[in-house]
């Protein structure tokens, strides 16, 4: 499988989730980027102690290179992240564009073919998140609604 079609199927089957996970663990940063909204009310960013990406329709590998065995992907992922609080009452509906870059060392000493994602859930893909390191991420065209009103 050349770095092309790998880069393309863990898009898909591995990356995905690994994204949308530390998307949810990402809380300082998307309350960065709700603080720079002028039309919320920002005691309640204030108050979101959770969020998970709700929907996303695609991950989109938009480059890629190998060095040294490592292989590094730039990514574009959009996502509507819900955000919850203390009582898991929903506080905002983010839309974003996630972006960012990662990297797979020793790419090459993975058995790719052995490792079938598209057959395994969630839990089983995010056990093998230790084969990826998030190097960057960041949010684009960030909008949000207040769902407490």
């Amino acid at each position: 499988m050349n770095n092309s079609e790998l880069a393309d199927m863990i898009g898909e089957a591995l990356l995905w989730d690994i994204v949308s996970e530390y998307v949810g663990n990402d809380l300082d940063s998307i309350k960065n980027e709700l603080r720079q909204l002028g039309y919320i009310d920002k005691s309640n960013v204030e108050k979101i102690t959770r969020a998970e990406v709700h929907e996303s329709d695609e991950f989109i590998v938009t480059d890629f290179n190998e060095q040294d065995g490592h292989l590094t992907i730039c990514f574009e992922m959009p996502a509507i992240i819900n955000t919850t609080g203390d009582n898991k009452e929903y506080l905002f509906s983010v839309t974003t564009y996630c972006k960012g870059t990662l990297r797979i060392p020793d790419a090459d000493s993975y058995d790719w073919d052995s490792l079938d994602f598209y057959d395994m859930d969630r839990y089983e893909i995010l056990s093998h998140s230790d084969l990826v390191n998030i190097l960057d991420l960041h949010y684009e065209d960030t909008e949000a609604d207040d769902l407490t009103v």
